[in-house]
Formats: C-alpha cells, structure tokens, sequence
C-alpha cells in the first residue's frame, strides 16, 4: 500500500476560493458587456425609424409606419416579423396573411412615394435593395408594405439574432 508521502491535504484557503470566484464573475461581466456592445453596434446597429417627410404633429406620425403580410406559406411569419420590427422601433399597423402563399422572394413596398422609408424597413430586416419597389396605393394608410417570401429563414427576424 501507498502511503502519501508529501505535504498534508488541507481544505481549500476560503480567500483564494473567493478570488477565483471574483475573478470568474469579472470575466463573465466583461463578455456580457462584450456581446451587448457588439450586437447594439455590429449586429443590429440602429436604423432610423423616423419618416423622412416633413415635421409631424405628433410622435407616432413621426415613426415608419407599416404593414406586414405573410406571403411565404410558413405559420406565423407575419408576427415574427411584426415583433421584430416593433423592437427595432417601427410602427408595424397591420399583419396579416397575404394573397399568395409561395412567394418566392420577401418585398418591401414603398407605397407612400417615399422610397427612403422603404429603404430603412428593408436595411432592418435584411431585405436586398433589389427587392425594394414603389407601389404608390392612394388609399393605403401605411407607408410600407412588408410582404414575406419563401426566403425568410435568411432574413434578420428569423436569424434569431435580436
């Protein structure tokens, strides 16, 4: 049999226990501090919601307003993405289900003759440029109009991301 020739075992020092334990939490800080900067000014940095039309009366006219509408088959895109763009600031009036239900490609519709407000909805959620179009709607009451297509999963709402 082995006898254990070396120094006696003592129970651990509680200062040193309580430094490491200090030092751990201060690491655990600093990457929660870390990952907030990055995600606020890498990976979700602010977009300007305000519409760029002259001044408004009050603060909710100022905001984009707009309407989401699940084009892409898949369940409850359009409240994904209205809870979205709701954090992200945007005054999303309506969402609901679409015409069609295989649409290919997620659009963004300028239908106020506003293509900048258009632009700031589509740079939020990830949409190309390319899939941002004018359709002027006299009768709309939002200035955007978000249809959902089948490429959701690669857009910001659906990243998971925010």
């Amino acid at each position: 049999m082995k006898r254990n020739r070396g120094k006696p075992r003592h129970p651990a020092d509680p200062k040193s226990i309580l430094a490491v334990s200090l030092q751990v939490f201060v690491l655990l800080l600093a990457a929660v501090l870390l990952y907030s900067l990055l995600d606020r000014f890498v990976f979700h940095p602010p977009v300007r919601i305000e519409r760029t039309e002259g001044t408004s009366p009050t603060k909710v006219e100022k905001l984009i307003q707009v309407s989401v509408r699940n084009e892409c088959g898949a369940a409850d895109m359009a409240m994904v993405f209205t809870s979205y763009l709701r954090r992200r600031g945007f005054d999303v009036v309506e969402a609901t289900n679409g015409e069609v239900f295989n649409r290919p490609n997620t659009t963004v519709i300028d239908a106020s003759g506003n293509y900048t407000n258009a632009l700031r909805v589509a740079e939020a959620l990830g949409v190309n440029k390319t899939n941002v179009i004018t359709k002027l709607d006299p009768r709309s009451y939002v200035d955007v109009e978000v249809l959902i297509g089948k490429d959701f999963q690669d857009l910001k709402p659906n990243k998971g991301t925010e």
